[in-house]
């Protein structure tokens, strides 16, 4: 019998490759017989001029990702979207991957024309809050502040969930553990003025397993914890068959 197939996946980050802060998670979530090869948006491009032509302009939707040596960047959605793309294709062309991971959860729209699966973290997520949600509260944590507001309307009601609260903490840069230690004191006050059962979900492929970690450890009680990168992997594994 011939031995199992084994695959590639190709991580696209919005920002630059390679993501080392996947590194410590990687043997938790990357499925069977899976090799990872890794792509940004941004590789070609300077700090410099990701902040001078991909900064958001008023009334753009804003994503966050990082450089290549952790600095966040703050990117238009629109601005960005044709680099983005063009990576999506460029990769896919290649024909080195069985299937794409988009490593964020702000983005909705595949490109088009691309032949391999694109594992979408949005939609991915969306379909296990349907599955899981339960009609419960969610608190939903975003990198940025101009974040917070479109991450609370796009998860509402979505499960039959309520999102009761919604903050920013960013995931990238020195002073991430704090900012989301803060956050998860703020949380706890949130869930302990609910008084119902609440889940927490860190809306950004950014937040690590260490980032869940520290939220459960503040938060405390049976607060259920997320982060979207858990369940993005699940279902790449479901696409390569290695469920």
């Amino acid at each position: 019998m011939p031995p199992p197939p084994h695959h590639t996946l190709a991580l696209i980050t919005i920002g630059q490759s390679p993501r080392h802060d996947y590194t410590p998670d990687l043997p938790f979530l990357l499925p069977a017989r899976t090799t990872l090869a890794q792509h940004g948006a941004l590789d070609a491009l300077s700090l410099a001029v990701v902040r001078a032509t991909l900064a958001p302009r008023p009334g753009d939707p804003v994503l966050v990702s990082r450089m290549r040596d952790g600095t966040q960047v703050t990117l238009s959605a629109p601005l960005l979207a044709p680099l983005l793309g063009a990576c999506v294709r460029r990769v896919a062309r290649s024909g080195a991957a069985d299937a794409i991971v988009l490593l964020c959860t702000g983005e909705d729209a595949v490109p088009e024309g691309v032949g391999v699966p694109v594992v979408m973290p949005q939609e991915a997520v969306r379909r296990w809050l349907e599955e899981s949600g339960r009609g419960r509260g969610v608190v939903v944590v975003s990198p940025e502040e101009r974040q917070v507001g479109p991450a609370r309307g796009r998860w509402k009601g979505v499960g039959g969930c309520r999102v009761v609260a919604g903050r920013a903490a960013t995931p990238y840069g020195e002073g991430s553990a704090e900012e989301v230690r803060q956050c998860a004191e703020w949380i706890r006050g949130v869930v302990e003025a609910e008084g119902m059962e609440v889940l927490v979900y860190l809306d950004c492929m950014g937040y690590t397993l260490e980032h869940k970690r520290m939220v459960e450890e503040v938060v405390g009680g049976k607060v259920e914890v997320v982060v979207p990168r858990e369940v993005v992997f699940k279902a790449a594994g479901k696409v390569l068959g290695e469920e």
